[in-house]
């Protein structure tokens, strides 16, 4: 084994906590573990280090007497002070352990206590995480703000997926399942033809007549949840946007809004008189700012 620094091998400072020596302990064990890399033998050698590290570092007695003289302190020359320990009967399971030193009992590193903890087996053996099954869904943009309940076939067996209300595109979900591998879902949500999703707000672009613009009106404007009224202003322009509280995306304090963008739709064949009669009442041209900004 490389002649390395303990502290260097787990990548911690020489200040390092208990918690932050075992939580990198924990990611490199399960990183470089053997059953991960069968056949590896630098793998193999590479989970030794780290493990005799940790050993030596999350021992208080061994931590002190190394911080004052490094390997020295175990031994002639810096002698490896974990000399002859059969690692193997940890690396796949199978009793209770305890360090040795060239044939004689260590100081009582109990590798099943370290193991236990680290990876849940009785052991010491590293049971992996299980496989995940990964899948796909498209739904549409009305299921994905209400929410709603869907059949998908993964891996030849039929199952039914709760879609959370407010889910946005490429969100995933994941099911657990008892003693299967658990599946992730990767959910689409397929465009609306006037509905837009800006993070929990809703936009729509609303036509409303001339004579509704002119003289004001109550219009109906369709919202995910069904149509309301809304009161449009006299005079209003094309291009005003006007806001419906709480029909947006459902959150858990409230929802989002829902805003209405104005488009005075002209009708193709309006009568010249019916034209010349709303020309007259402009009074001034209504492109007379932008000359002013060239």
């Amino acid at each position: 084994m490389a002649e390395k620094d303990y502290y260097e091998i787990l990548g911690v400072k020489k200040s390092a906590s208990e918690d932050e020596l075992k939580k990198a302990y924990r990611n490199l064990a399960k990183k470089w573990h053997p059953d991960k890399h069968k056949g590896d033998k630098n793998a193999e050698n590479k989970f030794k280090e780290i493990s005799e590290a940790y050993a030596v570092l999350s021992d208080k007695e061994k931590r002190e007497q190394y911080d004052r003289l490094g390997r020295e302190a175990f031994g002639p020359g810096g002698a490896n002070p974990f000399a002859g320990f059969d690692f193997s009967q940890f690396m796949g399971g199978g009793g209770r352990t305890r360090t040795r030193t060239n044939g004689r009992k260590g100081g009582g590193i109990d590798f099943t206590d370290i193991f236990g903890d680290l990876f849940g087996g009785g052991g010491g053996g590293f049971e992996p995480e299980p496989q995940v099954l990964q899948a796909e869904l498209t739904i549409e943009f009305r299921d994905a703000i209400l929410g709603t309940t869907m059949s998908l076939s993964v891996a030849g067996e039929s199952i039914r997926v709760k879609i959370p209300e407010g889910i946005g595109d490429g969100q995933k979900i994941r099911l657990p399942r008892k003693g299967q591998p658990p599946i992730e879902i990767t959910v689409h949500v397929r465009p609306h033809p006037f509905f837009e999703r800006r993070g929990d707000d809703i936009y729509i672009e609303l036509p409303i007549t001339a004579g509704e613009a002119i003289r004001g009106a109550e219009v109906e404007a369709p919202t995910l949840y069904g149509t309301v009224r809304m009161r449009v202003p006299a005079a209003t322009q094309s291009g005003r946007t006007m806001r419906l509280s709480g029909k947006g995306v459902k959150k858990k304090n409230g929802a989002g809004d829902q805003y209405c963008r104005i488009q005075v739709h002209v009708p193709p064949n309006a009568p010249v008189e019916a034209v010349d009669a709303i020309e007259a009442a402009y009074v001034e041209n209504p492109r007379a700012n932008l000359r002013t900004s060239l």
